[in-house]
Order: C-alpha cells, then sequence, then structure tokens
C-alpha cells in the first residue's frame, strides 16, 4: 500500500495530511495544484487493485459515480490508474462521518435523524435513476458538513467486491454486516431495495444508537437479518411503521424507493405530511425485475434530478430532414396541469358536439352518420374477472394458441388459453428471468442473473436445446422478435446497455450493438429495432439492413413501445403522453393522457395503454390519434397484448394474475 507523507505530490496533487482509513484504502487531503482547492484523495489497496478485473471496472464504475449530479452525492472529480495504483478524487468535507457522530454522541434526536436520512434517500434515489445500486449504505458513508448537509460516497467502490479472490476469505463480505439486506446474504439479485433495507438500518441505529440487528457473533447478525422481526421497541411508536416497512425480509414490501422512505421518516419525525405519492424510481440494472416502469416523479425531485452521464451524446438540433415532435390538442406554452387537461378536454368535447350537429343540419357524410350512431349505441368495453395465475407477472407472450405469462419472482411461465381463457400448465425456468417473447416457433426467455436465453418449445413446455449464453457483461432486460432475428435489449457492467442480434437458427449470439441513451424496451418492426432510452427522452431506430441509428426526440421518460399501425408507439411517463412516430417519415406526435401510461400494444384496429397507477386500460384509435375507451381494471395493469385482434389481455401485477377485454 502506498503511503504518502505532507508534501508529496501525486497525479497533481499535494498531500496535506492524513484524513482516514477504511477497508478499501487511504484517505488524503490533498490540494489540486492547477485549481488550488482542497480535495480528498482515496488510494485503494492493493488487496483489490491487484485484481485486474476489478481494476477495469473500478474506472468504468467511478466514471458512472461521477455523472451522478445531485446536492447529496459526494461529487467525484477524477479517477484512474496511476503506475498501478489506483485513486479516486472527490471533494472535501470538512466534518465528521454519521459513523463518528453517533460514536460520540449515541442515539440522535429524531428530527436529525430523519433530515440525514432524508438527504440520504434523496441522494440513492438519484443513482437508482442511473441504475447504480450503492450496496453499502452505512453510517461511515455518509459524511456531514459543518451546515449539516449530508453527502452520500463511496458509490461503484464496493461493487465488485464479490469479483476478487478475496471473497472467499473469512470476513469478507459484499456490504457491511449490520447493514446488509436478506438478498445480499442469500447472494440473490440486489436492487434499489436493497439500499432502502440499508438505509432503514441506518435510521435505526441513529435513532437507538445501535444498528437493529446486531448479535454476538456474524452468524447470529445474520440469522436476525433473515428472520428476525423489525426491533421496532427500540424506536419511538411514530417511527415503528416506518421501521417495520424499511426493514421488510420481501424487498416487494419496503418501501419502493429510498426517497419514500426519507419523507416518511421526516412525517414520523412531525416535520411535514407526506404529500407526494410513492412510486418507482429505478431504472435499469437498480429496477426491480418484477417492477412496473418509474412512475412519475413530483415536481421537486424534478428540481434535483441527474443529467444524462458525462459523454452521452447530445440530441441534435432540430434541422430541415429531422425528426419533429408536433403537439396533438395541446395549447401552446405551459403544460397544462391535470385539472386544466380535464376542463380542455370537456370543453372539446362541448365543440365536438357542435360539430356534429351543425353536420346533420347540413346533411353531413352518410358515413360518417352512420357511424357516429352506431358509436353512441355500441356499450362500453368491460374487462373479464381476473384469473390468478402467477406472483407479479411482467411480461406475456402467445404462442400456440395459448398466453405464456412469466413471473420474475419465483421463475414460473404459466399457461392460459388465450380463447377460453383456461389456465393451463406451468413450468419454472429458474429465478432470474426478465421478459418473454414469442417467434420463429418458440418462446424466447431473457434470464437476467445468468446473461442467457431460454428457448421454449410452446408445445411441448420444454426447453429446446441449450441455453444461449450472451456476453458476460450484458445482463438481458427485454427481448423481442421480428426482421429474422431475435433481439434482446441488455444492460451491461460497463454502464454502457446494448441491443444483441441472435439468429434462431444457429440460436446464437451475432451482433451486439451499443445503444447510447441505455435500454428501457425494444420494438421490432418496418425494417428497424426501436428502442425506448433509459437516460433521455428519446427512441433509438436502429436500421436492421445497414445498422445505422437514428435518434428521435419524444417527451420525458419514455417506456412501454409498440409497432403497428404505421407507427411506432411510446409512452411518457414523464408527462403523461402517448407518442406516435410515423415509422416512414420518423415525424412524431404526441396524444396528451390523464393518466401515467406504462406498456402499450397495437392490434384489432387500436392501440392500447395501460395504466398501473389508474388501474386502467385505456383504447387509442390510431386514426382520430384520440382516446375512444377508458376501461377500470384489476390493481396494477401492466404488460399488455392482442390475440388474434380478438382477445386484449394484460398482466395485473397487483393482484397475481392476468385480466382480459374481449372486441366486440
Amino acid at each position: 500500500m502506498p503511503e504518502f507523507a505532507p508534501g508529496d505530490v501525486f497525479v497533481g496533487h499535494r498531500i496535506e495530511g492524513l484524513a482516514g482509513r477504511g477497508g478499501m484504502g487511504i484517505v488524503y487531503r490533498a490540494t489540486q495544484l492547477d485549481l488550488a482547492r482542497t480535495v480528498a484523495v482515496k488510494v485503494i489497496t492493493p488487496a483489490f487493485a491487484d485484481d485486474p478485473d476489478f481494476r477495469a471496472r473500478f474506472v468504468a464504475e467511478s466514471r458512472a459515480a461521477a455523472s451522478i449530479e445531485h446536492p447529496n452525492v459526494l461529487p467525484v472529480y477524477s479517477a484512474g490508474d496511476h503506475d498501478g495504483v489506483l485513486y479516486i478524487v472527490m471533494r472535501y468535507i470538512d466534518g465528521p462521518d454519521m459513523r463518528a457522530l453517533l460514536r460520540a454522541g449515541g442515539g440522535l434526536d429524531p428530527d436529525r435523524a430523519a433530515q440525514i436520512v432524508a438527504q440520504v434517500g434523496a441522494a440513492l434515489d438519484a443513482a437508482h435513476r442511473h441504475g447504480l445500486v450503492h450496496r453499502d449504505v452505512k453510517p461511515a458513508n455518509v459524511l456531514i458538513d459543518a451546515q449539516e448537509h449530508a453527502y452520500l460516497t463511496d458509490f461503484g467502490l464496493t461493487k465488485r467486491l464479490a469479483s476478487t479472490a478475496d471473497q472467499s476469505r473469512s470476513g469478507s463480505w459484499v456490504g457491511t454486516l449490520g447493514y446488509v439486506a436478506p438478498e445480499q446474504i442469500r447472494g440473490e439479485r440486489v436492487d434499489a431495495r436493497t439500499d432502502v433495507y440499508a438505509l432503514g438500518c441506518v435510521l435505526v441505529h441513529a435513532l437507538a444508537g445501535r444498528p437493529p440487528y446486531v448479535r454476538e457473533t456474524d452468524e447470529a447478525t445474520m440469522w436476525a437479518h433473515l428472520n428476525a422481526p423489525p426491533p421496532s421497541e427500540a424506536v419511538a411508536p411514530e417511527f415503528e411503521g416506518v421501521v417495520a416497512r424499511a426493514l421488510a425480509k420481501d424487498p416487494s414490501d419496503r418501501y419502493q424507493s429510498a426517497g419514500d422512505l426519507g419523507r416518511a421518516a421526516l412525517a414520523a419525525a412531525g416535520r411535514s405530511a407526506v404529500a407526494a405519492p410513492e412510486r418507482v424510481v429505478a431504472c435499469g440494472a437498480a429496477a426491480p425485475v418484477d417492477a412496473t416502469a418509474p412512475t412519475r416523479s413530483t415536481r421537486a425531485d424534478q428540481d434535483t434530478r441527474p443529467s444524462p452521464p458525462d459523454g452521452a451524446p447530445a440530441l441534435p438540433p432540430a434541422g430541415p430532414d429531422d425528426a419533429r415532435t408536433t403537439p396533438v390538442a395541446r395549447p401552446r406554452g405551459r403544460t397544462p396541469s391535470r385539472v386544466g387537461r380535464r376542463w380542455i378536454a370537456l370543453a372539446g368535447a362541448v365543440a365536438a358536439s357542435a360539430g356534429v350537429a351543425v353536420v346533420l343540419l347540413l346533411g353531413g357524410d352518410e358515413g360518417n352518420d352512420a357511424e357516429r350512431r352506431a358509436a353512441a349505441t355500441t356499450p362500453p368495453l368491460a374487462a373479464d374477472a381476473a384469473v390468478p395465475l402467477v406472483t407479479r407477472p411482467n411480461s406475456l407472450a402467445f404462442s400456440a394458441g395459448d398466453l405464456a405469462v412469466l413471473s420474475p419472482r419465483t421463475g414460473d411461465l404459466a399457461f392460459v388459453d388465450a380463447t377460453t381463457g383456461q389456465p393451463g400448465r406451468r413450468i419454472s425456468v429458474g429465478s432470474g428471468a426478465s421478459a418473454v417473447a414469442s417467434g420463429f416457433g418458440s418462446l424466447w426467455v431473457a434470464k437476467f442473473r445468468t446473461r442467457s436465453l431460454l428457448r421454449i418449445d410452446p408445445r411441448t413446455r420444454r426447453r429446446a436445446g441449450s441455453a444461449i449464453r450472451l456476453p458476460s457483461t450484458n445482463a438481458p432486460v427485454v427481448v423481442a422478435t421480428g426482421e429474422r432475428a431475435v433481439w434482446v435489449g441488455t444492460h451491461a457492467d460497463s454502464g454502457v446497455d446494448n441491443v444483441i442480434k441472435v439468429v434462431p437458427r444457429s440460436a446464437s449470439a451475432k451482433q451486439v450493438i451499443r445503444v447510447d441513451g441505455g435500454v428501457h424496451d425494444v420494438a421490432v418492426g418496418d425494417g428497424a429495432v426501436w428502442v425506448t432510452n433509459r437516460s433521455r427522452a428519446a427512441v433509438v431506430r436502429l436500421s436492421v439492413r445497414n445498422g445505422s441509428q437514428r435518434t428521435i426526440r419524444v417527451p420525458p421518460e419514455p417506456f412501454g413501445l409498440a409497432v403497428g399501425e404505421g407507427a411506432v408507439w411510446v409512452t411518457g411517463a414523464g408527462d403523461d403522453t402517448l407518442t406516435r412516430i410515423d415509422s416512414k417519415t420518423l415525424r412524431s406526435e404526441t396524444i396528451q393522457l390523464d393518466v401515467t401510461p406504462d406498456r402499450v400494444a397495437v392490434g384489432g384496429g387500436s392501440v392500447w395503454v395501460t395504466a398501473r397507477s389508474a388501474a386502467t386500460l385505456i383504447r387509442i384509435d390510431p386514426r382520430r390519434r384520440e382516446v375512444r375507451d377508458t376501461i377500470r381494471t384489476g390493481r396494477g395493469p401492466f404488460a399488455v397484448g392482442v390475440h388474434r385482434g380478438r382477445n386484449v389481455w394484460f398482466t395485473l401485477v397487483g393482484e397475481n394474475a392476468v385480466q382480459r377485454v374481449r372486441l366486440r
């Protein structure tokens, strides 16, 4: 381990003194010579730095951490490898960490504890929106300055401990034992909710003066994390419910965002009531595999939302040949509020009624008049009773007359007769499955955990051949078929997402296509692969013919994708819109909705949009670009598809079921 003395110069920084030591290295207070500012320089211990895999990923993940611009995330200025020494340069905070505060005075005042936890929760939300999971949230990684401003640090430095040879030695852990979530102990996939659990442990420590599950031995502590009830008796009654939920053993029972936990803690301390609705904010690798799209952020969150990662290409300026976004039925200037949009819709309905009266008085068009009369007498669509199936189903596909529904939670693939609605057999595809698609006579299941793609024969319900291995750094999150290939959207360990082309005949990955801006969803059709970005408001068109890429600007937080009716349809969670992109001209227009949309499908002459938070299925007329029906559903409608133009099926993640709307 290289040790520096005051006055030594290292990579343009003059060492001023020792700031601290930790399990991963030494931190020095230093002066950045070219800017004459005080910084913290952390030098990584050789136990990690000597591992080639750790070295490569350390730099990549430090860059990703540096891209998080948030007032409660400790800024990272630079990181690198100098003469075999790994280092990272950060802002220097002249103040203690939270661990030192707790050691000095025991538990904190509830108001102070809640204030710190809320700030850390906001920092974690920013990281989770970038697809990063911290994995080592603890008091030692929370720095407090003289103004009681909290900074979360050590992003990107603890994640790859499991890849080092040191992991097999006694005492090694991905995280810190006092704050480790049950899924970490079990070796399962972690996501944003793992950080929520750790932040709940920090809250208990801050209130009670000790972590929640500390026992005499490491084994007993781990057992307590896995089995013991939350120690609600250790905190004030106002915090009992907050702690119980934050420390739930099942991640789905916890707060789904760290910000939600922070706001609940403030409310328990009497600071304010919880006004903002709870929502999932995590994206990419930080998002739960069984979760739905991130729901719309509150206005307060938008003020501190992080910018796209450094190096992400800017969207091109509009030009004569560039794709344009044209709003439909929206006034210029300020976007109307939800109430305002309802008044606009009502005014439009009155105007439309007046227009119909004028047409009738003047004779009008007989065909259009007949169409209007038929529409007026057709009863509204209604959903059938929900069919209980599998836990939190988030993906579906049609094949061989059946509806196949996937549960990432249990690894079950369940089948339902798509015509009669009768449940059939279910098979296990293993845990860590993220999506299913149908094509080329098979079902294709993406396996997030094993970086692979399974091929299932829909008639025998058995695996066809061996698993198709994807590049080891690519974790598949979505799969689509068409244009003579299977297309797998992945989240890469490097932070740069890809779309992988798999040729069905050879059952092998043939091409890896980098997608700037990240991958949320993938759809195939009209000679292209279409990708919604997860770090910018854009859709990327990948040409199947020559591989060229084209970026189309869309409203904020694009998510679901579908191709049909001569267009690409994109849900926008940022401002409750559905965007139509002409698949030939790439010109786009938006349709304003009154609810936050999730997934989208095309079939039966309509476009279908699920709205999980509103328990609603929306039917869009693709020619008129307007809402035709709004159908109430069970809790949590998410994945949606249309079977042979007759039945619209969708999953209900809130009821562990599927539901159907029959078309007349």
